[in-house]
């Protein structure tokens, strides 16, 4: 897609990813770009300045493993208002400016608000994303929003991303971005997903993101092997998608996941020893998903996936 002369451009881009991550975040972009210099940063949220010769577009791309969405910053807008009223009006005030500026149709919005806490230490009650959905709800009932703005989220490639941080309650960072393989389809880079009350595990929502993510082709009737499957927390998730799965620990796997029952027929079957002990020759014959959450140095990783391939 050839963006128009009147699309915005930025000396900085922003990035999220999860709690504690920053620091590697900046080292991996400082090797990916070193002409990116760290800026600021929040827990969950961090910025770079850019020292090439020219603004970069929002079709820049970072091939960052760490940083969970990015694009372009377009700076941050605060408001002392104790609602959120003057920041929506904002919202509509700079998506109409961009799109004017750069002749486009429409737009997807990505609202999100910054990670919080490190996985697994939220207190308790506290729902990711919670006060995001709730303002969400309040601009798509405005009157303004479907005149700049897709109906949902989910953005394609080629799609012009307004993108849209809760960094702090009254402080709000606007930033664009094109939509290519290389950003996340979802708001901040992660799919609206509960975690269920039953999932023995929060490995449940890592698969489920990662299969929505790179919108992996997981089907019912599939068979996976799991090796280092316990609790089950992804075993849960494929075998409620119609997947049987063989999974390899040698530590107890959760009850929810050995007496799991579906019309479908999916199963599980335990393989309670470790990796470096399990024949390929006891295996399905034929597989179609490999997961791996070991416990482990890489390379063990990668003997034990060369020995079973």
């Amino acid at each position: 897609m050839n963006l128009p002369a009147g699309s915005p451009q930025s000396l900085f881009v922003m990035t999220v990813c999860q709690v504690g991550a920053e620091p590697t975040l900046k080292k991996e972009v400082s090797l990916l770009d070193p002409k990116l210099k760290f800026a600021f940063s929040r827990p969950g949220f961090v910025t770079f300045k850019s020292t090439h010769e020219s603004p970069l577009g929002p079709e820049f791309k970072l091939a960052s493993v760490f940083a969970r969405a990015y694009g372009l910053s377009l700076g941050k807008f605060e408001s002392k208002e104790k609602d959120e009223t003057e920041l929506i009006a904002q919202i509509f005030v700079k998506a109409r400016e961009i799109k004017l500026a750069a002749k486009l149709e429409k737009m997807r919005l990505h609202f999100w608000e910054r990670d919080l806490h490190v996985p697994g230490e939220e207190p308790l009650g506290y729902v990711p994303g919670e006060k995001a959905r709730k303002i969400l709800a309040r601009l798509r009932a405005a009157p303004e929003f479907s005149e700049l703005f897709f109906p949902d989220e989910m953005a394609k490639v080629g799609d012009f991303v307004f993108d849209v941080t809760i960094v702090e309650d009254h402080q709000w960072w606007f930033g664009a971005h094109l939509h290519s393989g290389g950003h996340s389809p979802y708001s901040g880079g992660r799919p609206d997903i509960l975690l269920p009350t039953e999932s023995p595990s929060r490995a449940y929502l890592k698969l489920e993101e990662a299969i929505l993510n790179f919108q992996a082709p997981v089907r019912r009737g599939d068979i996976a092997v799991e090796i280092g499957s316990a609790p089950g927390g992804a075993s849960y998730a494929l075998l409620q998608r119609g997947v049987s799965v063989v999974g390899i620990d040698p530590a107890e796997m959760s009850e929810t996941v050995l007496k799991f029952k579906s019309a479908s027929g999916a199963r599980f079957e335990h393989i309670k020893e470790p990796v470096n002990r399990v024949p390929r020759e006891i295996l399905p014959a034929k597989v179609e998903w490999l997961l791996l959450d070991m416990n482990v140095e890489p390379r063990i990783t990668v003997f034990a996936v060369d020995r079973l391939a």
